[in-house]
């Protein structure tokens, strides 16, 4: 049986010692430390972007003219991407960068593919597109 008295490093000066949520705080600042400062707020820009894409599949009015599979596309597209993001967000070292450009990329020819024609979906995919693709190459160059 021990007492607490028995439990304390008295031999070490109190400001010298290390205790294990010392070491765990250092972990999580040593992790953090792996992905540029810089690299944030493009990611951050992207994840904002796909959860856009998800909110705005019914405003802009897919459900409403029958266009199931675009409104299918861009939020299946969108949650991945955010999900995608907020793992790069968490662990720096992930290398997710190609697919979240494959993803963007599909954004792209989406509306060529899915034949939606000129309309609010399409320019909001080109737009969407091209800020992801652009904010994924800019993060991953660092």
């Amino acid at each position: 049986m021990t007492s607490f008295i028995s439990d304390q490093d008295f031999t070490t000066p109190a400001h010298v010692r290390v205790t294990l949520d010392d070491v765990k705080r250092e972990d999580r600042r040593d992790s953090r430390r792996g992905q540029p400062a810089s690299a944030v707020p493009f990611h951050s820009m992207v994840l904002l972007a796909a959860v856009w894409l998800v909110i705005s599949a019914v405003p802009i009015g897919y459900l409403g003219a029958g266009r199931y599979d675009v409104f299918w596309s861009d939020a299946v597209v969108g949650i991945t991407i955010a999900i995608i993001t907020t793992i790069r967000l968490l662990h720096p070292n992930a290398p997710f960068a190609w697919v979240i450009g494959g993803l963007a990329g599909w954004l792209l020819v989406a509306p060529v593919v899915l034949q939606y024609g000129w309309s609010g979906a399409t320019a909001n995919d080109i737009i969407v597109g091209v800020i992801i693709l652009a904010c994924t190459l800019l993060g991953a160059a660092d």
